[in-house]
């Protein structure tokens, strides 16, 4: 999680525990931005590549001041991942964000973006159902 705004101990706390738990179930690394992204998209996109492991690496950016969210998912885990998957979780932010709960909104949109990415469990036909 990048500065750009001030946290409490328990929200980072919060935060990186949703970050955990979205490895966990997806085997994706997830990073969480807020603060200023003054080029959009491409400071976003500028942001991820810094991160560990980038192609395995999903980074939700939020800018609060310019109303701006960004999802940059890299070149593996772009395949767990389709538009429509990151388009829910915007929608998932956006509508805690307007309730005031900036925390809860990336929380939810982590824990949403982690469920869409988790590999089916595969039944093969010599496993007991």
């Amino acid at each position: 999680m990048a500065p750009g705004r001030s946290f409490s101990g328990g929200q980072v706390s919060e935060l990186q525990r949703v970050i955990d738990i979205g490895r966990q179930i997806s085997g994706l690394s997830f990073g969480i931005y807020v603060g200023d992204l003054p080029g959009g998209r491409e400071s976003a996109v500028a942001r991820h590549a810094q991160l560990n492991d980038a192609p395995a690496a999903v980074l939700v950016a939020v800018d609060p001041a310019d109303r701006a969210i960004e999802i940059v998912t890299g070149s593996h885990a772009v395949r767990a991942l389709d538009d429509r998957s990151c388009e829910l979780a915007v929608l998932a932010m956006k509508s805690s964000f307007e309730a005031g709960d900036l925390v809860g909104g990336i929380r939810d949109a982590v824990n949403l973006l982690a469920q869409r990415a988790r590999a089916p469990h595969v039944v093969h036909e010599d496993e007991p159902a």
